[in-house]
């Protein structure tokens, strides 16, 4: 069969039609996202706040390239810009509603007690005038959260464990936990929280 030649500005112009045509059905995407981010700020969250549990322990799972600027900037407000980063979040209706927003790249579960002290004990670290050290040092703890009755790891350990009116600002020294999670369980939407605690959503 003899295949029939094609003059090379028609060419050029068909493959220009079809990149045009996919740049629009990209846009027309992300304005659908979009919409619906909007709806979501609007209507009710579909999450209710659970009644046993005032603690949470975000992950963020997936990578967030090309979404809409809604969702990158919650997740930079929760502190969570890399793969696998996790923090802590006191469980109010406004968190249930930013975790609404960014429900597709992030999981997070309710962790006990044991869980809160072996995380902070492991892995603690904290942020001091833009330096990242170890949580080993009760001098540390107490010059920046004494005024909150924090003068050691212990109370930090249990103002984090059991969420009161200076969590944000108690939390805000902790920097997030970088996890190192096997290859297997990223295909498992929940991962490293099922391990440690009661999964969540």
């Amino acid at each position: 069969r003899k295949i029939p030649l094609v003059a090379e500005n028609l060419l050029k112009k068909k493959v220009a039609y079809q990149a045009l045509k996919a740049t629009r059905a990209k846009q027309a995407l992300l304005q659908r996202k979009e919409v619906q981010l909007r709806w979501l700020k609007v209507k009710a969250c579909g999450l209710k706040v659970p009644d046993k549990h005032s603690l949470a322990f975000v992950v963020h799972i997936q990578r967030i390239n090309g979404v809409s600027s809604l969702v990158q900037r919650t997740i930079a407000r929760l502190c969570l810009n890399k793969i696998f980063s996790g923090v802590f979040m006191k469980v109010t209706p406004q968190s249930m509603k930013t975790l609404c927003i960014v429900e597709p790249y992030v999981t997070w579960g309710f962790p006990n007690l044991k869980s809160v002290q072996e995380f902070i004990l492991k892995h603690g670290q904290a942020k001091v005038k833009n330096k990242v050290i170890p949580v080993t040092d009760n001098t540390v703890i107490e010059k920046h959260l004494g005024k909150f009755d924090v003068i050691c790891l212990e109370d930090l350990i249990h103002e984090i464990a059991f969420p009161g009116k200076n969590f944000h600002v108690i939390a805000g020294l902790l920097h997030p936990f970088q996890l190192s999670v096997a290859c297997h369980t990223m295909k498992n939407r929940v991962g490293y929280i099922k391990e440690v605690s009661s999964p969540g959503y």
